[in-house]
């Protein structure tokens, strides 16, 4: 990669006022950068992949014609041909991201995502869901044929909440729940304990007056 595609992506970013999130270079950059923009933290990217395979897996019609396609719609040497041998290579730790999951990212988190690219052609792309809902928008940058970052315009990195990480809050309701039906039966049995003491108590002490 030229240093031509790196400048003219840092001038793109500069003149949109976007700042870089930097990203591990370790094949897994486009789902981290996904991950970092959905929940501010890359470190889910596995979870990101998990959902989009899923996603690939369960709609082929939606995709599969797509795969194995680059931006000029000509076929790569890098790629899988088959579908479901390209949905389980893409399964795994490691595997580049592509214009593929990046729509099927979009469908699966309802997002629209906005690309700033090096391409001197094509100086960003806007991915959007195939459903009528749309929870917000994420922005990548993306040096052609190397690198995926995640990208914030300044002075709005904290402004969009993280979102619910799948089971997150439903196990936490569940183990409030159970903390809560753990220590209220025992409260409650303490206190019959006691109560049922005191009338014993009360019911001894009439028997003794009477006698």
């Amino acid at each position: 990669m030229s240093n031509d595609h790196k400048k003219r992506l840092e001038s793109r970013l500069e003149w949109e006022g976007f700042s870089e999130s930097k990203i591990k270079s370790d094949g897994n950059c486009q789902f981290s950068s996904i991950s970092d923009q959905l929940f501010k933290s890359p470190d889910y990217h596995e979870k990101v992949r998990e959902r989009i395979v899923k996603q690939l897996k369960t709609c082929p019609k939606l995709y599969k014609e797509f795969v194995g396609m680059d931006s000029s719609k000509k076929r790569t040497n890098d790629l899988p041909k088959d579908y479901s041998e390209y949905v389980k290579n893409m399964s795994k730790n490691g595997v580049w991201g592509d214009s593929v999951t990046l729509q099927a990212a979009a469908d699966t988190f309802g997002v629209k995502i906005v690309v700033i690219t090096s391409e001197k052609e094509v100086p960003s792309m806007e991915i959007v869901p195939k459903s009528l809902t749309l929870e917000r928008v994420i922005y990548l940058s993306y040096l052609t044929g190397v690198h995926y970052n995640s990208i914030y315009l300044k002075g709005s990195e904290t402004d969009a909440a993280p979102m619910e990480l799948p089971g997150k809050s439903n196990n936490k309701n569940m183990n409030k729940s159970e903390n809560d039906k753990d220590m209220k039966p025992h409260g409650k049995n303490e206190n019959d304990k006691n109560k049922n003491n005191q009338k014993k108590n009360k019911e001894k002490g009439k028997n003794k007056t009477k006698i």
